[in-house]
């Protein structure tokens, strides 16, 4: 009995030092994209939802892509009877919570792109954080314009 005690004990002990050390498994990333540009264009935005299942809270500080020198974070506000955008210094996904980037509220602006975007294609994106690590995710390159259907295929 005491040493299965003894065995207890240090399991516990190693998980929670194994959890300590890699506090960017408890945050996951899904639904990502981001979108093509108008022609002429150099910068688009990415979306996606950040859960936080660990217990520290996880500050987003910077994200990073091989297709832009620089990302920031945004956020659309109503101001004044006008929708803005604006900078955002950092995103916080407090324990337990999903933080949701989306288009009219908070997303990523991707400047400097170089490169046409093709629908379909994907792109390897990271985000970093203050005490929670870093964690990489795909984004799906998805075009401006939803297709419509065809008048046939319609309902009324």
């Amino acid at each position: 009995m005491k040493n299965l005690l003894i065995f207890v004990v240090l399991f516990a002990v190693q998980s929670v030092t194994l959890a300590a050390a890699d506090p960017a498994a408890d945050l996951s990333v899904t639904n990502a994209y981001i979108r093509t540009m108008p022609p002429g264009q150099t910068k688009t935005a990415g979306f996606f939802a950040v859960t936080n299942n660990g217990a520290l809270s996880c500050q987003l500080t910077d994200a990073k892509s091989s297709l832009s020198d620089r990302i920031e974070f945004h956020e659309h506000q109503y101001m004044q009877g006008m929708m803005k955008m604006r900078p955002v210094a950092a995103v916080i996904v407090p324990p337990g919570e999903t933080i949701v980037f989306a288009p009219g509220g908070l997303h990523l602006m991707l400047f400097n792109i170089d490169a046409a975007l093709k629908a379909g294609d994907s792109t390897q994106m990271q985000l970093a954080t203050d005490q929670c690590g870093s964690i990489s995710f795909n984004a799906e390159v998805r075009g401006l314009v939803k297709k419509s259907k065809p008048m046939d295929e319609m309902h009324h």
